[in-house]
């Protein structure tokens, strides 16, 4: 065997090698690789809180079916024939206008000429109050799962003020500037148990103190619907689980 041909069976073998050496790498991680995937154990970062890929696939999915939810309703009230279907509109003729034509004015012999006619005052538009930017106080001991919905109000410019009980809540209140609305859920661990009607808790509280500040329950489909009725009985607006109608609502509570 000369140089040239021991030469080319090392190439040959180093262009096999790097394959086999990923294959029998692959084949020793894939265990751990299989188990990352299993769990799900990634995180991303939304409205400076980092959840998991899983939680948020969960908070996007339900936004995309309350969307959904909200097309469908809309189509159901309102029926739009399709565009296909549409009486097509006349057409429309656009006409050049022409110089406007101002007839003389008579003078009278020996008369002084007409003055001319004073240039109309402008009066200055008037300017758009300056309007501070909304508060919001939301109060929930699992603050994750409302991160894309926090993050939806920071990119409009409203304030979110976090709170994980009705004490820490209640304590805010008294201490901070006004809000303009209050998001809480309804049932949450307080005082080291759990509390299924925590929400009427600091809505009625909030009532006593006088603080009157619009009040709403964003909490799942079972708590909302169960717990609608109560909460509108104890003067707040009442509970959703939909996030279209949760930013509806804060969006009128801050333009207010």
């Amino acid at each position: 065997m000369d140089a040239s041909q021991l030469v080319d069976i090392i190439k040959a073998v180093a262009a096999l090698a790097w394959p086999l050496i990923a294959a029998v790498l692959l084949i020793a991680l894939f265990p751990a690789i299989r188990a990352i995937i299993r769990s799900r154990n990634f995180s991303v970062k939304v409205a400076g809180m980092e959840i998991s890929v899983q939680a948020a696939t969960e908070q996007v999915r339900a936004q995309i079916e309350d969307l959904q939810r909200q097309v469908i309703a809309l189509r159901d009230a309102s029926p739009v024939p399709p565009a296909a279907f549409l009486p097509e509109p006349p057409p429309v003729e656009f006409v050049q206008p022409g110089p406007a034509i101002v007839p003389p004015v008579p003078v009278q012999p020996g008369a002084p000429p007409p003055a001319p006619s004073p240039a109309p005052s402008i009066s200055p538009s008037p300017q758009p109050s300056a309007r501070r930017p909304g508060r919001v106080l939301w109060v929930d001991d699992k603050m994750s799962n409302n991160a894309f919905q926090i993050a939806q109000l920071h990119d409009a410019g409203v304030t979110v003020v976090q709170s994980p009980s009705t004490e820490d809540a209640m304590a805010i209140l008294a201490s901070s500037p006004p809000f303009d609305a209050v998001i809480s859920d309804m049932g949450r661990r307080e005082g080291g148990r759990y509390d299924q009607n925590a929400g009427l808790t600091l809505l009625r509280r909030m009532r006593e103190g006088g603080f009157l500040t619009p009040f709403i329950v964003y909490s799942s489909q079972k708590y909302a619907e169960r717990n609608r009725a109560e909460v509108i009985a104890a003067t707040g607006d009442g509970a959703t689980s939909s996030p279209v109608e949760l930013m509806e609502w804060v969006r009128s509570k801050v333009q207010a």
